[in-house]
């Protein structure tokens, strides 16, 4: 059990704005359901400035998840990556957030009704938020990362068998219509973007080349087709080159025949990596 702690966990980077708008969509679904429902006995509750008050909430949780969601990846990136992130830190990361939301509401209480603060009863609500969210955040993350897990297994993958043929080529042009890529298809690896470059890396006389291009990732993938497709934000692969197929919870990896570093694939195009590579008997599989 506790290896499973220890496996590979989705964990996607978010924009700033993309965490802004989060923390807002729940803040307002708060203060919202604390209005519309009012629960905890705030229904018996009678005070003209209430739904005020209890729109305060949402306002705190909103405060929180920004804290927390600026704060960590800003000053804590080597932990925060996605790389080494795993089932036991989604589980924290999970009930760190509950806990911090938890505390943040219960200091706006004391200070809207007026009562003391003691270390001893934050400490209690703390402790008791924690014992109360630990189970439903270790459940909710295990039956995911079973369920991702089993998305990307790759024993129903296989690597077709048919070879490319040596005369046909790709021709990749740059932005200013002048410079241009010729290369066998049977050559071509991968291109990464690099800023306003794409770099294409391909074989030559059996040795990795790489050649800068002016031109955005999006422009190389408009003059290609299949076999050569995108795999990623970064990454434009030519998947006839791929020599095995890695997959965990976090999605899948390419490993290409003449390259030592596993190509990304992001979870939008895993689908398309998984069609590709969808095993046509039991025989193939890897």
């Amino acid at each position: 059990m506790y290896a499973y702690f220890l496996q590979p966990y989705p964990h996607q980077h978010k924009s700033l704005r993309q965490r802004m708008l989060t923390a807002l969509g729940v803040g307002v679904f708060v203060g919202l359901f604390l209005n519309f429902f009012q629960p905890f006995g705030s229904y018996s509750w009678q005070d003209p400035a209430k739904p005020y008050i209890l729109g305060g909430y949402g306002v705190v949780t909103f405060i929180c998840l920004m804290l927390v969601n600026i704060i960590i990846p800003t000053f804590f990136k080597r932990w925060y990556a996605e790389e080494s992130w795993t089932v036991a830190k989604e589980i924290n990361w999970t009930l760190l957030v509950i806990m911090l939301i938890a505390l943040g509401n219960m200091i706006y209480g004391r200070i809207i009704f007026g009562r003391t603060f003691s270390l001893t009863d934050t400490l209690l609500w703390v402790g008791i938020t924690g014992a109360i969210g630990i189970m439903p955040a270790t459940v909710l993350t295990m039956l995911n990362y079973v369920q991702l897990a089993r998305k990307y297994e790759t024993k129903k993958l296989h690597i077709p068998g048919n070879a490319i043929a040596e005369e046909v080529f790709v021709t990749l042009v740059a932005d200013n219509e002048k410079d241009k890529l010729t290369v066998k298809l049977s050559d071509l690896l991968f291109i990464e973007s690099a800023d306003n470059y794409s770099e294409v890396v391909f074989l030559k006389e059996k040795k990795t080349q790489k050649t800068l291009l002016r031109g955005s990732l999006s422009r190389m993938e408009e003059q290609l087709t299949p076999p050569v497709v995108r795999c990623h934000r970064s990454y434009v692969v030519n998947l006839q080159q791929v020599e095995r197929i890695l997959g965990n919870a976090q999605g899948y990896k390419l490993q290409l025949k003449d390259w030592p570093e596993p190509i990304p694939v992001a979870r939008r195009f895993s689908d398309l990596v998984k069609n590709y590579f969808t095993a046509s008997s039991p025989d193939t599989a890897v």
